[in-house]
């Protein structure tokens, strides 16, 4: 690609062929999965604060600590979250509102056990008409609280199925509730005072409905093909971190943590992952990291877990920090990911505290096995120090234990990917090379100006080619035109190369390394 002097504004970047600017900066996205008090089950519900979290999810439950990492996360510095709720075996609570002689029941939208519904029934301005019934449903903040969170009014429902206002219809737009069982034959029956002037009765839950057991591995992997679990996040455009807070007193399981490592990688995400309750010292954390068997560089770890400083008895092994880092990564994204974590602010917030000590050679040591740390500066103040990712000290490249350029190589490789689908949407013309190859040298070009890439001219920080398929492997693979792009993310000319791929008839982008021996191969 010709490096002569060229237009770098946003506006030169758009072509005739539908090329567009590629962003150097976007927010960065957390993915939050775990068990919540309440909530929609299995969908990505995206969150801008913690106060967004309360009105969906609820909040803090002894049986999970994903409410806290989400708290957490926002406290030091996050700004975009995504929440899956998942469960095992929850179940949901029902209300059986009688009508005559019969029961007309209605069951909680989501399942779980804090889901305090009630409703109640009145014919105002519908007493004349048999088939007509008004319903109120109201979910109360907590339990013995008067306290209104949601309320929904249906009014003018018919049992009629072929009124515009049949209330199974009707229902069907409920965020509360769902009607199940068979309807009776006449209208329910009015929920009224016992004397005039009294408020409306409510009829309360009648069957509660659970919380579930402890997550399993299946619960967190969830299925690709019905989209739960793990698998809820193909419904994102972007997802950066993947958190998947440990619930108190048990271990993420292997299992989850190699699908959850491997759903990274294809995302260009990194998975945060708490380390093993087993690490109570640092002695334990340091045999730990050397037997662990969970080693990816699609994951990051830390040491120790943080607690509140004013919480003497409820959390004494601490709480997962997952959320805390990735705040702080999120945060330090708002200047590029291809910036270390100083000099942003990476001290501990709202009162919190490391559960064990560390001196500054400790925290060198586990750093060097592949734990970012937080390490105690003076009395009261603790901050995150390390760079690295969990892909452990037998990594064969040194460059795989580097966090930043591992968040780096994922950033550059899923904008290149994203910003060039135009290809499939533009005629094959002899300028359609010339015009991928500059979008994407002046998204590199630009990424070199803000300091991304190492060398002091374009050709020492990157370089970028295009082929057509001239291969008969290629062509019988649909591969239309294949993209080589290389970056050097710490020294001058060592670069980490990538074909990209790009298949006509799929419509989809296969993103390959290239080997050492094939990067001088056009």
């Amino acid at each position: 690609m010709a490096t002569e002097p060229l237009d770098l504004s946003p506006e030169s970047a758009v072509g005739q062929h539908g090329e567009e600017v590629i962003p150097l900066v976007v927010p960065t996205v957390v993915a939050f999965i775990g068990r919540t008090e309440r909530g929609p089950l299995n969908e990505p519900v995206a969150i801008r604060s913690f106060e967004d979290y309360r009105r969906v999810f609820g909040g803090h439950a002894g049986f999970s600590f994903v409410s806290f990492a989400v708290q957490h996360f926002f406290l030091h510095g996050g700004d975009s979250a995504v929440v899956v709720r998942v469960a095992n075996r929850a179940t949901r609570a029902t209300i059986d509102i009688p009508a005559g002689s019969e029961t007309m029941r209605v069951q909680a939208r989501q399942a779980g056990g804090r889901e305090l519904l009630r409703v109640s029934i009145d014919y105002d301005r519908v007493d004349r008409m048999p088939a007509k019934f008004n319903l109120v449903v109201q979910r109360l903040n907590r339990l013995g609280s008067e306290l209104v969170a949601d309320q929904e009014l249906f009014e003018a429902l018919s049992m009629d199925p072929t009124d515009e206002r049949f209330v199974v219809d009707a229902l069907h737009d409920s965020d509360l509730v769902r009607l199940v069982g068979p309807l009776p034959k006449y209208r329910p029956d009015a929920t009224r005072p016992a004397f005039p002037g009294q408020p409306i009765p409510y009829i309360n839950v009648t069957g509660a409905g659970s919380d579930g057991d402890e997550l399993t591995d299946y619960d967190i992997i969830g299925s690709n093909s019905e989209g739960t679990g793990l698998f809820a996040l193909d419904r994102c455009p972007q997802v950066d971190f993947i958190c998947v807070p440990s619930q108190p007193g048990r271990d993420i399981g292997s299992t989850s943590f190699l699908a959850a490592t491997r759903y990274c990688e294809r995302r260009r995400a990194l998975l945060i992952w708490d380390p093993p309750w087993s690490w109570s010292t640092v002695d334990a954390a340091m045999l730990g990291l050397r037997a662990s068997g969970q080693l990816s560089r699609h994951a990051l770890t830390y040491f120790p877990r943080v607690r509140a400083r004013a919480d003497i008895g409820r959390h004494l092994a601490g709480m997962p920090a997952c959320g805390v880092v990735a705040g702080m990564l999120a945060r330090c994204d708002r200047r590029g990911v291809w910036h270390d974590m100083p000099p942003v602010d990476t001290t501990l917030k709202g009162s919190l505290a490391p559960v064990v000590d560390i001196g500054l050679r400790q925290a060198a040591t586990l750093q060097r096995m592949g734990a970012n740390t937080f390490v105690r500066l003076q009395p009261g103040i603790a901050a995150l120090q390390g760079n690295v990712s969990f892909a452990g000290v037998t990594a064969i490249e040194a460059l795989t234990q580097d966090l930043s350029v591992e968040r780096l190589t994922a950033f550059v490789l899923r904008s290149i990917e994203q910003h060039t689908r135009w290809v499939f949407r533009a005629e094959r013309t002899p300028e359609l090379a010339g015009a991928l190859e500059r979008q994407v040298w002046l998204f590199l070009v630009r990424l070199k100006q803000r300091e991304g890439l190492a060398g002091s001219t374009p050709e020492q920080a990157f370089f970028v080619r295009t082929s057509a398929a001239t291969t008969a492997s290629d062509k019988d693979r649909d591969v239309a035109i294949t993209l080589r792009v290389g970056f050097a993310p710490r020294r001058p000319n060592e670069f980490l190369t990538y074909d990209f791929r790009y298949h006509a008839l799929s419509l989809t982008t296969e993103v390959v390394p290239v080997r050492e021996a094939e990067r001088n191969l056009g």
